[in-house]
């Protein structure tokens, strides 16, 4: 089980990242979100030194099995060392058991003048404007769960609980590493699989809708610590299922998160472990 809270999701060991209860996932309460291991691989992938200043553009995580609240390590490779692009894997391992991979996009920043254009994403009101939502979806509250404690969220009309699509502001309330700052695109990362609860159209009390992998496109960089989110679940009688959703800011569009789904009745003999990534 995850070590006691402290103020962060980890708390580094040499090589090695020890979990606190904060990791905690809403299918058992043995495994960890997928929120706190997409933060250890995008700090991973970001903080390989690039030739010029670039931006993680692309970033795509799978997860091969359910992450264990034990303690982990991250390895890098550069697979694409340019001026312009520069592509990185990062591998997620408990042991020598990898449980995921990630591979990032980077590309050169720079400033051209471009003009204007129209953005189709939904506004939303500044999150002060919206209260913040008591839930209890996924998971009791009788122990520490990532998606109840270690995030605040504040949806419009409450939709992150209905079964339609979503409208939410999400905060990431403690650092993802003991002692450090979390960069704009490591709080982006660690927040990223809260998509994938921000929209269903089907019932979580009969049925786990299981993401086994995220992607995340950015074209800037996010500004502030509130991350907004706009999403739509498409959940199909074959048992798969996809969420779309549009990332912002209080400065507007920033890029778009996807995710697929494995769905499976929600019964006492099936929950995450029986799910095979």
């Amino acid at each position: 089980m995850g070590r006691a809270v402290t103020d962060a999701l980890f708390v580094a060991d040499g090589n090695r990242f020890l979990p606190t209860e904060l990791t905690r996932g809403g299918w058992t309460d043995d495994t960890q979100h997928g929120g706190p291991p997409a933060g250890l691989l995008g700090r991973a992938v970001e903080s390989v030194p690039t030739a010029a200043p670039m931006q993680v553009v692309r970033f795509t995580i799978d997860l091969f099995r359910p992450i264990p609240l034990r303690p982990l390590s991250v390895t890098t490779d550069v697979c694409r060392d340019g001026r312009r692009i520069q592509v990185v894997d990062a591998s997620l391992f408990d042991g020598d058991l990898e449980l995921g991979r990630a591979t990032a996009l980077k590309i050169r920043t720079t400033e051209i003048d471009l003009p204007d254009a129209e953005s189709p994403w939904m506004e939303s009101a500044a999150p002060e404007a919206i209260d913040i939502l008591e839930w209890g979806g996924y998971g009791d509250r009788s122990v520490t769960r990532f998606h109840y404690d270690a995030v605040e969220i504040r949806s419009v009309d409450d939709s992150f609980m209905a079964n339609r699509p979503g409208l939410s502001w999400f905060l990431l309330r403690y650092p993802l590493v003991a002692g450090e700052e979390p960069t704009p695109f490591v709080r982006l990362a660690t927040l990223s699989d809260m998509a994938n609860g921000n929209a269903r159209s089907i019932d979580p009390g009969r049925w786990l809708f299981v993401n086994p992998d995220i992607t995340v496109y950015c074209h800037r960089p996010l500004v502030g610590d509130h991350v907004g989110m706009h999403s739509a679940a498409f959940q199909h009688r074959t048992g798969i299922g996809v969420t779309d959703t549009w990332l912002f800011d209080r400065n507007g569009a920033l890029g778009r998160i996807n995710q697929a789904q494995l769905i499976e009745p929600r019964t006492t003999a099936v929950d995450e472990r029986t799910i095979v990534r």
